[in-house]
């Protein structure tokens, strides 16, 4: 991998050379092309590891792209591409299946969810950085449902907001995801599970929040899912007396509980 700098610069492809960005990096990055053919990866008795090894990654970017769908409802607070540090713990997840054959182990989320717990979607201001609180927050299994207590909250006491913007919010998502099971079959819409974020009302940013409980719970939910419990911070402007732009790519969020 190389860093693109000086006056010159593109993406794509150009003469072997492929160049392209990232959301967390302000450079161009280069890489060229080439490697084995994919007849001989796919056929040679010599790439057998690099054949389970791939067989794997798909099992880890299935489950990687399930937990952020998870996270739809706070993913928009991310400053940066996390999920290459899901798929990382999607990786960790499948290492756990001692069961399965190499390059056929499953990613077991329900047997791993602890992992999960305390996942920040930000590296620059982190939740617990910004509400220096912590949060009480339980998961009901067998209802589908989970709980969230919001403690009294005063800014510059425990609560940082480092964002200039007038306004704050909270927001709090459960969703239902399933496990990943070799041979990595795909997902619908109506695999997964999930209930509306909730919301705060909006606040000035100097101003105080009182205690305040959230509940959610998921129709029609089914036990063989994992539920995901997710918390983040948003930032508005208004726009009229009565409609507020939430920021995008302005706030903060993490896993609060995964069960």
């Amino acid at each position: 991998m190389a860093i693109l700098r000086g006056n010159i610069d593109f993406t794509g492809s150009l003469s072997g050379l492929s160049a392209y960005k990232r959301k967390d990096m302000d450079v161009t990055i280069v890489r060229s092309k080439g490697g084995a053919s994919k007849s001989r990866i796919k056929n040679s008795p010599a790439f057998v590891r690099t054949r389970e090894n791939n067989s794997e990654f798909t099992g880890c970017g299935k489950a990687s792209g399930i937990i952020r769908w998870a996270l739809k409802d706070v993913r928009h607070l991310a400053d940066y591409n996390f999920t290459y540090s899901l798929t990382k713990l999607a990786k960790l997840m499948q290492k756990q299946d001692t069961v399965s054959v190499r390059g056929e182990r499953s990613v077991l989320i329900s047997e791993c969810r602890y992992m999960l717990e305390g996942f920040h979607l930000n590296r620059k201001h982190t939740f617990d950085n910004v509400l220096r609180y912590p949060l009480r927050g339980s998961i009901n299994r067998s209802k589908g449902s989970a709980e969230v207590v919001l403690p009294n909250i005063r800014p510059d006491i425990n609560l940082f907001l480092p964002w200039k913007y007038p306004l704050y919010r909270f927001v709090v998502s459960l969703q239902g995801i399933p496990d990943v099971h070799y041979n990595y079959p795909g997902l619908s819409l109506g695999q997964l599970g999930g209930t509306p974020a909730v919301y705060s009302e909006w606040l000035t940013a100097q101003q105080s929040y009182s205690e305040e409980t959230f509940q959610l719970a998921i129709d029609n939910w089914k036990e063989d899912k994992t539920l995901i419990l997710s918390v983040g911070i948003e930032m508005g402007m208004p726009v009229s007396n009565t409609v507020v732009d939430t920021v995008k790519y302005v706030g903060c969020a993490k896993i609060l509980a995964a069960g």
